[in-house]
C-alpha cells in the first residue's frame, strides 16, 4: 500500500450494479487519490450496523439497516445516498387481487422485518390513502423461498426486481401488477452511514470518502461499457445480467446523494412506525442525516473542474 494511504473498511451487502461507484473508485484509483483503500467486507445491515456502532467498521452500505438503528439512538448517520428509489414491482399472486386497497388483511412477502421491501410498501400503502398496518409483512429471506412463496400463492402479493420477473417468467401473469415503486416512491434506499465518532474525530477522511464516492459514481454515468466492464470484474457474473443490471440501476440514482427534506422526513415517519414508535419519538432531522459532506464533495469536484476521464 502506498505510503500516506489510510485502509478503510466498507461494509457491502451485495455486488450489484447500485454499488459499481466503489468498484470503480478502487479500479481507477480514485480512492487512493484521496489518501484511503477501500477494503471491502461483505455484510449484510444485520452485521454492519452493530459493527458501524461499536467502531469495528469505519462505513456501512446498509444505509436502510443503519437508519433505523439511528431512529431507536444509535450514535450514527446516513451521509451519503446513491439511490434513492427502490427497483421494485409490486405483484399480486392472484388475479383477485387487482388493487392496493384488495391487500387489506393479506400479507406482503419481503426478506426481512424493517428492511428496504417493507418500507417501500408502506410508503406506497400510505401515497394511496391505505394504513400500512392493514397489510401483514411476511420475512421469507434472501434466497429462493420467496419466489416459491408467489409461484405457490402462499402470499397476496410480493415486490419483484426485473430478475425476480426473469426467474419467474409467466409466473408472473397470474397475478396483477398493483404498483411501480420505482415511479412512486422515493425513499433512503442505498447509501452510506457512519458513526458520529468518526464524523467528529476524522472528518477529513469522510470527506475523502466521500469524495472518491462521488468521482466513483461520476463515472459511471459517463462511461456506460467500462462500468459494465468493470462491474464485471468486481462481481464475476454474466456480463450481459450486469449491462441490464446497470441500466435499470442508473434511473435509480440521486443527483447529489441526498434526499430531499420532504423525503428525509417521511422515510423516518415510516421506519419509525415498523419500530412502533410515536412521532414525538423521532429524532431531528439533522441527528440522522449529514450530507454536508456530499454536498462538499460536489462543490469541490465542480471548483476544481474534476471530470472523469475513460
Amino acid at each position: 500500500m502506498p505510503s500516506g494511504v489510510t485502509p478503510i473498511n466498507v461494509a457491502f451487502a451485495a455486488s450489484a450494479a447500485v454499488y459499481d461507484p466503489w468498484y470503480i473508485a478502487m479500479e481507477k484509483g480514485y480512492d487512493v487519490e484521496e489518501g484511503i483503500k477501500i477494503q471491502m467486507t461483505q455484510a449484510g445491515g444485520g452485521v454492519s450496523t452493530p459493527a458501524l456502532i461499536s467502531n469495528k467498521l469505519d462505513y456501512s452500505t446498509s444505509a436502510a439497516s443503519a437508519f433505523s438503528a439511528v431512529l431507536k439512538g444509535a450514535p450514527l448517520k446516513i451521509i451519503f445516498t446513491n439511490a434513492d428509489k427502490p427497483q421494485y414491482r409490486l405483484y399480486s399472486t392472484s388475479k383477485d387481487i387487482k388493487t392496493l386497497a384488495d391487500l387489506k388483511g393479506k400479507s406482503v412477502a419481503v426478506q426481512s422485518r424493517g428492511d428496504t421491501f417493507e418500507i417501500a410498501t408502506r410508503i406506497e400503502l400510505l401515497k394511496n390513502g391505505i394504513d400500512p398496518n392493514s397489510v401483514s409483512y411476511t420475512p421469507l429471506g434472501t434466497g429462493g423461498a420467496l419466489l416459491a412463496a408467489f409461484k405457490g400463492g402462499s402470499v397476496a402479493a410480493s415486490l419483484l426486481n426485473t430478475a425476480d420477473m426473469a426467474e419467474l417468467g409467466d409466473a408472473v401473469n397470474k397475478g396483477n401488477l398493483l404498483a411501480d415503486l420505482q415511479k412512486d416512491v422515493s425513499m433512503l434506499y442505498m447509501g452510506i452511514a457512519t458513526n458520529d465518532q468518526k464524523l467528529q474525530k476524522d472528518r477529513d477522511q469522510v470527506l475523502r470518502f466521500t469524495r472518491a464516492t462521488v468521482k466513483g459514481r461520476e463515472y459511471m454515468k459517463a462511461f456506460r461499457d467500462q462500468a459494465i466492464d468493470i462491474l464485471t470484474k468486481y462481481n464475476k457474473r454474466d456480463r450481459a445480467g450486469n449491462a441490464d443490471d446497470y441500466d435499470q440501476t442508473i434511473p435509480l440514482l440521486t443527483d447529489d446523494g441526498t434526499l430531499t427534506p420532504e423525503a428525509q422526513e417521511f422515510n423516518a415517519e415510516v421506519s419509525a412506525q415498523i419500530l412502533n414508535m410515536q412521532k414525538s419519538q423521532i429524532p431531528p432531522i439533522d441527528k440522522m442525516y449529514d450530507y454536508s459532506l456530499a454536498k462538499q464533495a460536489y462543490a469541490d469536484l465542480k471548483s476544481a473542474g474534476w471530470k472523469p476521464e475513460k
